[in-house]
């Protein structure tokens, strides 16, 4: 398992849902999600993929003219995750 996976910002959410219907057609793994605060504190819809598949989805937004704003690689932080410390509080 991964400790990091990597999130493409957009413009708008329009450019959101056509990056998660071409992707989909391309059958790539996509999520939609609210940016992460990592990447910013404004709201807006990010779409997270798999780091590894990177170059691919890039060629593929450039030739399907898809607009994005960034990518970035999210650190995972389980280990302050507020369940996780709930848990840990209780036992």
């Amino acid at each position: 398992m991964n400790n990091y996976y990597c999130v493409m910002t957009f413009h708008s959410t329009y450019h959101a849902l056509n990056f998660e219907k071409i992707l989909k057609e391309f059958n790539y793994e996509v999520r939609l999600m609210p940016v992460p605060r990592q990447v910013s504190s404004s709201c807006g819809t990010a779409a997270e993929f798999q780091c590894e598949k990177k170059a691919d989805i890039l060629k593929i937004c450039l030739d399907n003219h898809i607009e994005m704003d960034d990518i970035h690689r999210i650190e995972n932080q389980k280990k302050n995750n507020w369940f996780v410390k709930l848990l840990n509080d209780k036992g």
